[in-house]
């Protein structure tokens, strides 16, 4: 007489359409659950969303040197320009969103540490003004804003005005 074998379970084969969950208790989960609170309520596909994987982070401008209070402030301003528009961020005359052309940029540090990070080869550099001198300096790609530079004291590009 022959041994059966006792094999392990199959994996369960989902439609291609539905995900599978990574736990049981993402399983338990109602797919028609009302949450009192949603992360991306009616979230238009041209809202501005801001991506910190490219920031400098071995430079004067490094984010790591932000002060507490300055930290606050950024996190406060980046939840108030995720709620708006492309349109609405970048066509108010510069004053929360403006793009900058590249080999104009009057800070030579910054331009020398644009080519030791080889996105010298760019148009384009913009900035969004959190409060005061304070800036956030990136790149835009379609909708998304990729964080480089926090320059606090507005000397990255600074104003014509002083």
């Amino acid at each position: 007489m022959t041994k059966r074998v006792k094999r392990a379970p199959m994996a369960t084969v989902l439609p291609k359409n539905i995900r599978n969950p990574r736990s049981d208790v993402v399983a338990l989960v109602p797919d028609d659950r009302k949450l009192r609170r949603e992360f991306t309520p009616g979230m238009a596909a041209d809202k501005l969303i801001i991506l910190f994987s490219r920031v400098d982070l071995d430079c004067e401008w490094c984010l790591t040197r932000i002060t507490a209070e300055d930290h606050r402030c950024l996190l406060d301003r980046i939840r108030s320009i995720e709620s708006m528009t492309l349109f609405q961020v970048f066509s108010n005359d510069g004053k929360i969103g403006k793009d900058y052309e590249i080999p104009t940029l009057p800070n030579a540090r910054a331009r020398r540490r644009l080519e030791e990070l080889e996105y010298d080869d760019r148009d384009k550099i913009s900035r969004l003004q959190i409060t005061g001198e304070r800036r956030l300096y990136g790149f835009r790609a379609g909708a998304r804003f990729y964080a480089l530079w926090w320059d606090p004291h507005h000397r990255i590009w600074p104003s014509k005005k002083k």
